[in-house]
């Protein structure tokens, strides 16, 4: 029987862009519904949550235009 205990258990993630891609798609579809009922039902808030949201879609936009450096030697 082998008692090797030096097996590895790590779930490091190496390459974010997939998660950030699909982040960003989410978000602007969100933003894009939420925009459009927005205006059709005339709600400030909804117009102003789906700018709010868009805030975030450039947050990621920066994150991943960080990490691509971050990953390079």
């Amino acid at each position: 029987m082998d008692n090797d205990l030096s097996h590895d258990h790590s779930h490091k993630i190496g390459n974010y862009n997939r998660a950030f891609a699909i982040g960003v798609i989410l978000n602007i579809v969100f933003v894009v519904i939420e925009a459009g009922y927005g205006l059709f039902a005339e709600s400030l808030a909804l117009i102003a949550d789906a700018g709010h949201n868009l805030s975030d879609v450039a947050s990621l936009l920066l994150a991943w235009g960080a990490n691509v450096p971050a990953t390079k030697r």
